[in-house]
């Protein structure tokens, strides 16, 4: 098994090594969890979908003004401590 990002190749769910990229673009924006439609930025997304289990991972494709939206309008999690 990898550490489980797809764009390495080999799936960390099931460990396969069929994994297909596409894209997949956001119609309703990236947007705060519960926002509405309101302040809403397109996001474009790498897709990696692993072809033996199912499971898939996005990954937006970032810029300046994409990670400051980010910033701004998203809430952070911070990491946690220790192994919980």
């Amino acid at each position: 098994m990898t550490n489980g990002d797809l764009r390495l190749g080999r799936c960390g769910a099931c460990g396969g090594g069929e994994v297909y990229r596409g894209e997949y673009a956001a119609q309703g924006g990236l947007r705060p969890a519960g926002a509405g439609t309101f302040g809403t930025k397109q996001a474009v997304f790498d897709a990696f979908v692993c072809a033996v289990c199912g499971h898939t991972q996005l990954h937006v494709r970032l810029d300046a003004r994409m990670s400051s939206h980010i910033r701004g309008k998203l809430t952070w999690i911070p990491p946690r401590q220790g192994n919980t």
